[in-house]
């Protein structure tokens, strides 16, 4: 379950961000078009809708996910990621089996809470390798968690959402038989697991 996992995940990725320093702001990454600034933006943004949608999973209230409000200083965004941290272990003890979670602005109405929680395992788990290896910092999630957003996102990218002008994904790429788990998921979002900072 992605609930075993999150919040491993999201302090792990809390950690990243508030070791960024204002020089690393401007470096690229490995997510195309995004520099660390860029992708600090991008994240805060799903931190700020995940953190509403998991704190009232029946509203209809939410921010936009694609755009944030506020402050992208890592010090703040790191401390935005620390509050979902906490919405998160709330919602986890408050859920059972038949709780939906209102996500009309990534899908089609309601979703399970389990699936809510891995598409934000998937998010953070993704763009903490992003973040990490544009800053030289090690990450090294459990292969199970890593298996976990490999199955979410298998489930939930089309072919269509691949390559192209402003498409969501890089096309897949090849991996050895003996690839570890992140591996196998950086070549199924399209990320060359060496990837470095062109010279």
């Amino acid at each position: 379950m992605p609930s075993r996992h999150i919040l491993t995940v999201l302090d792990e990725l809390a950690d990243v961000i508030d070791a960024t320093t204002p020089e690393q702001q401007e470096l690229p990454t490995p997510c195309d078009g995004l520099d660390v600034r860029g992708l600090h933006q991008h994240l805060l943004g799903g931190v700020q809708y995940f953190t509403v949608a998991l704190a009232d999973p029946v509203g209809t209230e939410r921010p936009n996910p694609r755009s944030c409000t506020g402050s992208d200083e890592p010090r703040v965004v790191a401390e935005a990621v620390r509050n979902l941290i906490a919405t998160v272990r709330t919602a986890v003890a408050d859920a059972d089996e038949t709780t939906k979670v209102n996500i009309v602005e990534l899908a089609a109405g309601t979703a399970s809470f389990d699936h809510v929680i891995g598409l934000l395992l998937a998010e953070t788990l993704v763009h903490g390798w992003d973040l990490s290896r544009a800053l030289d910092l090690p990450w090294q999630p459990e292969p199970a968690a890593t298996e976990l957003v490999r199955a979410t996102l298998s489930a939930a990218i089309q072919p269509e959402y691949r390559g192209g002008e402003g498409m969501p994904f890089a096309p897949e790429l090849p991996v050895s038989a003996d690839a570890s788990a992140l591996e196998r998921l950086l070549a199924f979002v399209g990320r060359p697991a060496d990837w470095a900072p062109k010279s």
